[in-house]
């Protein structure tokens, strides 16, 4: 019996250790609380970037963000900003590619 409980509990912390270490810093914050960041988007209307700390307690923690426009390899320009959401509005559907919210770029037709 002894030797299954210690079994069972060196598996237990092996198994936990290994998640802590696992863990993203967004994943191993606020204690009640879930990182989260990304983009909606609708060709030719809107595109709309978030970033926040989603409490259950609902004290939502609010996170600078910023919709951008590459202009070129490497060169970006902020067509939107705000704490939590951010919004850019299309004026025209010439394609382009934008980063909102999260890393990474994406294209869509929003001008």
């Amino acid at each position: 019996m002894r030797r299954r409980l210690a079994a069972l509990s060196a598996a237990v912390l092996l198994a936990t250790s290994g998640t802590l270490i696992a863990a993203s810093p967004a994943q191993a914050g606020k204690e009640g609380c879930v990182y989260q960041a990304g983009h909606y988007e609708q060709a030719g209307g809107y595109i709309t970037g978030y970033r926040l700390w989603a409490c259950v307690n609902g004290n939502d923690i609010l996170l600078p963000v910023s919709v951008e426009h590459n202009l070129s390899p490497g060169v970006y320009e902020t067509v939107a900003s705000g704490e939590g959401w951010a919004t850019f509005y299309c004026s025209g559907t010439l394609f382009g590619f934008y980063r909102a919210g999260s890393p990474g770029d994406f294209g869509i037709h929003c001008s």
